[in-house]
């Protein structure tokens, strides 16, 4: 355990970046920020401009750990956030989106099981997927490993080797000095996947925590649900590309892995997002035409085309697509409740 920041300075900020946000999705996020148990905290709220009723709300609420910002100008989305850790005073810096939700106990959890050799420089928990119109209707949980601490090579291994998926933001938390050393992921060239790339990129620069307890909720909800930013698939798939780049592009990180684990990782990866594209399809995120041009942005970011990627294209096309709609509709119900049952709650 690692003591109160010495000089007054709060030891964790918890920088939630803001716009236009749904007002209810907002609230339940700062109000799980200020009702944390651990008390060297501040709390960053980056108003990026919003022409909504959140800034409103937002002016009454009066707490000595809040602290509102604003950028000069409306910044992109990635931007926003760099803009917004810029802000920070602590000495860990940990992101909550303004649509989700941290655990009451979620920083004192994490700073509580930090090594006093400060050897740690990301730390972060179990998250569980929430129905995004209800916090109290967890599908699943994200990750589910053992508690340790973990050198940058078993942690970026076990990453990299999740299935289907891992995820560290809310409830993760980076080390400022970390944070200025990576801070570069976040100027602009990564739109969505910047978390991923930060987490990565963090890898080259000391040793991963993970405790195995729940400390945040994640919504996961998309543009036909009223979500700003519209269909993210293309862009996620270029994201995608970049950040495997960023890795096989990192002589640091590269010595982590073999050559073959870099290649099942871009093969993984590919047909991850082929399969995204399918289920964006039959779901209704997508017409089949975009369903095809995202297929073709994976052949050119991420890796080429497999057999898997034919049978994708075979169900996009006409009739069968129409036939096997409800089909594949059903096989992805069963998925999920495949994944709540494998990662199954606490």
């Amino acid at each position: 355990m690692v003591s109160e920041n010495s000089t007054g300075k709060p030891l964790v900020s918890v920088v939630i970046p803001l716009y236009n946000q749904q007002l209810a999705y907002f609230q339940e996020a700062l109000r799980s920020a200020l009702a944390q148990t651990y008390s060297a905290l501040e709390i960053i709220v980056s108003d990026n401009q919003s022409t909504n009723e959140t800034p409103a709300w937002l002016a009454t609420q009066s707490d000595s750990r809040l602290r509102v910002v604003r950028p000069d100008r409306f910044l992109p989305m990635v931007e926003h956030f760099q803009f917004a850790a810029d802000q920070a005073r602590g000495e860990w810096i940990l992101y909550l989106c303004s649509d989700d939700y941290l655990y009451p106990d979620c920083v004192e959890t994490l700073v509580n099981n930090l090594p006093i050799d400060n050897s740690a420089v990301v730390a972060y928990g179990e998250l569980a997927s929430v129905d995004f119109r209800d916090l109290d209707r967890i599908k699943f949980y994200y990750n589910r490993k053992p508690t340790a601490l973990r050198s940058p090579a078993e942690s970026l291994n076990e990453l990299i080797r999740a299935r289907p998926f891992f995820a560290w933001i809310p409830g993760g938390m980076i080390r400022r000095d970390t944070y200025l050393y990576c801070r570069d992921v976040l100027n602009g060239h990564i739109t969505y996947g910047f978390d991923m790339a930060l987490l990565l990129k963090a890898h080259e620069a000391g040793n991963v925590l993970y405790v195995d307890r729940p400390v945040g909720k994640f919504r996961i909800w998309t543009a036909k649900e009223g979500k700003l930013g519209g269909n993210r698939l293309i862009k996620n798939i270029v994201d995608a590309g970049q950040y495997i780049g960023l890795v096989q592009d990192s002589p640091i990180l590269q010595s982590y892995l073999t050559p073959e684990t870099l290649n099942e990782w871009r093969s993984y990866q590919a047909r991850r997002w082929e399969l995204a594209a399918l289920i964006d399809f039959f779901t209704g995120g997508c017409t089949a035409e975009e369903a095809r041009k995202a297929l073709k942005v994976v052949s050119e970011k991420v890796h080429p085309p497999s057999a898997f990627t034919r049978l994708v294209v075979f169900l996009l096309g006409r009739p069968q697509a129409n036939l096997t709609r409800p089909t594949l509709n059903g096989l992805y119900g069963l998925f999920l409740q495949i994944q709540k049952l494998a990662k199954r709650p606490f």
